[in-house]
């Protein structure tokens, strides 16, 4: 059983919450993993991924109590340091189920919901404000992204900006586990960035991943075994001399049930979202801040 340090904690006030989050034992570069295959309406392909891409095993298990102590989160908790997941209002379902995000079938679809019905778009959008305002600590937030992946996929984070803007689902290439780079800062400073609130608007529980350090402990590590200065390490090699240096070291795996968000500094950690074993569209929205509860 591989240990994991203290680092990056969760919260939450949902019943038996710990009881269905599972941990790993590590990671592999993509090339030496069967991949899922995704057959969904008219698409059949298994996805690609980038080069240096690293995916996670899937010999899930439940957490021990030693590592259900380390992962909860008592004080002291911040918008850097601490993953949140949570039911989202009633209002908030109802609203999306007026949208009928749910009936979705095509990631095309999801922004037709919102042309269809001005009114309620509209609706849905002041009250998200009012919504996250609980959550924000007073500072500014913003709406980032509506959107979806295809069911099945191991590790869906894909960088679209890279493709034409007619590109097709099957030619993403994933990122496997990653850190986001919002904005141009070093590692030292990425807890700096804040953090997304993502809301499952989907039929299906669909998954967050993370590795339970903040980008300082991971550099720290690799500080300590490589003897490497924070010159020769920055947001775009992190992961991947992470990966290759600590292969073993474990993966959370949070389900995210339908409409329930979670809130991650996706900046200051490694970690991706996971449609594995989902058979209808993954539907999300994510808005950035410095949210927490």
């Amino acid at each position: 059983m591989n240990i994991i340090q203290n680092g990056i904690r969760l919260h939450s006030t949902i019943e038996n919450f710990f009881e269905e989050i599972q941990i790993n034992s590590g990671t592999t570069h993509h090339s030496n993993q069967e991949k899922s295959k995704v057959n969904y309406l008219d698409w059949s392909f298994v996805p690609q991924y980038e080069d240096d891409a690293y995916v996670v095993h899937r010999d899930w298990r439940k957490l021990s109590a030693t590592e259900i102590k380390s992962l909860r989160a008592t004080s002291n908790r911040n918008y850097y340091n601490t993953i949140y997941v949570g039911d989202i209002s009633d209002e908030l379902k109802e609203i999306f189920d007026a949208l009928k995000f749910k009936e979705c079938l095509q990631p095309k679809d999801v922004h037709e919901c919102m042309k269809r019905d001005h009114d309620m778009t509209l609706k849905l959008s002041n009250t998200m404000q009012t919504y996250l305002n609980d959550f924000a600590n007073e500072k500014p937030f913003h709406f980032h992204f509506i959107g979806a992946n295809l069911p099945n996929i191991d590790m869906v984070a894909a960088d679209n900006t890279m493709l034409p803007p007619d590109h097709q689902e099957e030619d993403k290439k994933c990122m496997g586990i990653h850190n986001d780079g919002a904005e141009p800062t070093s590692v030292h400073a990425t807890y700096k960035s804040g953090n997304r609130f993502t809301i499952n608007l989907g039929n299906e529980t669909r998954y967050f991943l993370y590795v339970n350090l903040s980008l300082t402990q991971a550099f720290n590590m690799l500080k300590e075994k490589l003897g490497i200065s924070v010159e020769h390490v920055d947001l775009y090699n992190i992961s991947k001399l992470f990966f290759k240096h600590f292969p073993d070291y474990p993966v959370i795996r949070i389900p995210q049930k339908p409409y329930q968000y979670y809130i991650a500094p996706t900046d200051h950690c490694f970690h991706d979202g996971s449609t594995y074993g989902m058979t209808t569209l993954d539907v999300l929205m994510i808005y950035f801040g410095k949210f927490q509860y």
